[in-house]
């Protein structure tokens, strides 16, 4: 029997994004960080974090959804490399699952953790909330305080399946943040040629589909955020600099890995600059 996971594991290497994982060793060690006993995961962040805003969005995350050491519990949906898992709990000293759908991301954010001294907070788990099993995931369904998911549901067409799966692992008056796409306008022929072959991304919802979904899942008390303008702003910038640190980059990871990057950057720049592409940043209860 074919694991479902599997080929969405194959398809999603086609965003430059997710290739080239050794670059993260590559920075610690260019940076002296690699040989160190043991890794600072807020100075960690500066290099393992994909997201946008930075410590910011975790930051928001933490008071959106009251996480504390007395019982707090978190699931990381698509987890990465594990910086978002990381920086949660050693903000808030809650105990984080980091479920990432790729094997050799979740490696390295294994590694990772280890090396900042924090097995004991995060686990690490490779699957696909899709098909996982939900009941060995959280040690039995409706176990988690919160969910958290950053830029990563975009990558998953069926909403209505993934926001009923985060319903089952969350407690009665658990809370999700998401942050991620939607579709503010039909977009052109050759934006969504790029959100499939780039960003990994086709059906995106709208703001209207968005709730209906998460209604229908069984949260409440949403709130829709848009951050378009904001996360427009930011991937301009992140071009203009990446673009300005092209020698730096290179000499560190080569040049395959920096135009590999550059690549999806500006496929990013490109799709949020023709203002048919959304962002938003969710906040719902669990009925």
């Amino acid at each position: 029997m074919v694991d479902p996971s599997s080929n969405e594991e194959e398809a999603i290497k086609t965003m430059k994004l997710y290739t080239h994982v050794e670059r993260i060793k590559n920075e610690l060690s260019a940076r002296g960080m690699l040989q160190s006993d043991s890794i600072d995961p807020i100075a960690l962040s500066e290099i393992d974090s994909m997201h946008y805003e930075g410590n910011n969005a975790i930051d928001d995350a933490i008071t959106a959804m009251k996480l504390t050491s007395s019982s707090k519990k978190v699931l990381d949906v698509g987890s990465g490399f594990g910086g978002i898992s990381r920086v949660l709990c050693t903000k808030s000293h809650c105990k984080v699952t980091a479920l990432e759908l790729q094997p050799d991301i979740s490696e390295m954010g294994d590694y990772l953790t280890n090396k900042c001294k924090l097995e004991s907070l995060v686990k690490h788990v490779t699957g696909d909330i899709l098909h996982c099993n939900l009941d060995k995931l959280g040690n039995g369904k409706f176990s988690y305080d919160g969910i958290v998911s950053i830029l990563v549901f975009l990558h998953i067409q069926d909403k209505a399946h993934l926001l009923s799966n985060c319903a089952a692992m969350l407690k009665v008056g658990g809370s999700i943040f998401i942050e991620d796409y939607y579709c503010i306008s039909n977009f052109t022929e050759s934006e969504a040629k790029s959100l499939a072959d780039d960003v990994f991304s086709k059906d995106l919802p709208t703001k209207e589909e968005y709730i209906s979904h998460l209604e229908k899942s069984g949260f409440h008390n949403i709130q829709f955020i848009d951050k378009s303008s904001k996360w427009s702003t930011y991937v301009n910038n992140r071009v203009a600099a990446f673009i300005a640190n092209r020698s730096n980059f290179e000499k560190i990871h080569g040049e395959p890995t920096y135009l590999g990057l550059l690549h999806f950057y500006e496929a990013v720049m490109k799709l949020f600059n023709g203002k048919n592409l959304g962002g938003v940043r969710i906040i719902a209860e669990k009925m």
